[in-house]
């Protein structure tokens, strides 16, 4: 086996674990949010998340607590805690296929805000992708299972969700260069757990062993997640995982059926076909953009 097919190989075993564990953290959302409120569920999250990155800051020192953008980190931690506490709220209240499929709206999104906060400039196909993308967004909300078209307003939920993450990829993608990645996990995780903490506290319920298993695992969780998707594309290039990210649409439901008796609708499938294929084609898109101008550079 070639050296660049070993890996391909590896950076896709690297985002199917990616996808596995991120499947894994919804179904801890939304067991565990039976009991607990979703601030509470947040905040042990990014606490937890924090207790794993220890071993990174302890090996890391002092250069680790230093931030050229200190404004920045705080404004992730906030937009941070409250997407994921909206992302968290969806888990819990919404069929799991549904959110993950919502969920992939993301990159409209990003585009979007990219004209208006990066100055970019967007062709015509992309345009027309994110329009046919909307249409399979509006597409979930709106159709009731295959029966009747009747918006239901709950959905708005994950789209602001989408939303606030995209805001965050934005202001990564305008900052990410200046700052450590350990830095920015740490912070991330810092400030979203001390916004958190005072809802937390106003919703408290003490949760038995398990759910602290499973909190525990959830922040660690979140963690593992940032890593495959870094170890994923040291291996292989995006526009080469991308059309493997459909599994992620296969794990959720295959699980959602297995464990909570979830069958997907007629809207959520013809969602998907629509919106998937949209948010991928803007995904390689984006990519081709990013080696074309690699290569004006050198």
């Amino acid at each position: 086996m070639e050296p660049d097919e070993k890996n391909y190989w590896r950076g896709l075993f690297f985002l199917l674990l990616m996808m596995t564990v991120s499947c894994f953290n919804d179904i801890i959302v939304k067991f565990i949010g039976r009991r607990l409120d979703a601030f509470q569920v947040i905040f042990f999250r990014f606490f937890f998340g924090l207790v794993t990155l220890l071993p990174f800051i302890i090996s890391g020192g002092k250069r680790i607590f230093r931030t050229k953008r200190p404004v920045f980190n705080i404004v992730r931690g906030i937009l941070g805690a409250a997407g994921f506490f909206l992302y968290t709220c969806s888990v819990i209240h919404l069929p799991l296929v549904e959110v993950v499929t919502i969920f992939w709206s993301v990159p409209i999104f990003v585009m979007l805000l990219s004209v208006r906060v990066l100055k970019e400039q967007i062709p015509v196909s992309r345009w027309a992708a994110a329009v046919i993308g909307f249409f399979g967004l509006s597409f979930i909300s709106v159709y009731d299972n295959g029966t009747s078209f009747s918006p239901k307003m709950i959905y708005i939920v994950p789209v602001a969700s989408c939303v606030l993450f995209a805001v965050q990829d934005v202001m990564i993608k305008k900052n990410a260069d200046r700052e450590n990645r350990i830095t920015m996990l740490l912070y991330f995780a810092a400030v979203s757990s001390l916004v958190s903490l005072v809802p937390a506290i106003l919703v408290w319920k003490t949760p038995t062993p398990l759910e602290y298993l499973g909190l525990f695992l959830l922040g660690a969780g979140g963690n593992l997640i940032q890593y495959f998707i870094f170890k994923a594309f040291c291996f292989a290039e995006l526009s080469s995982l991308s059309p493997y990210r459909y599994t992620e649409f296969l794990i959720s439901a295959a699980f959602a059926f297995l464990l909570f008796g979830e069958i997907p609708g007629a809207n959520v499938l013809v969602g998907a076909l629509v919106l998937i294929p949209s948010t991928l084609f803007l995904a390689y898109t984006e990519i081709r953009k990013t080696v074309r101008r690699r290569k004006r550079v050198t």
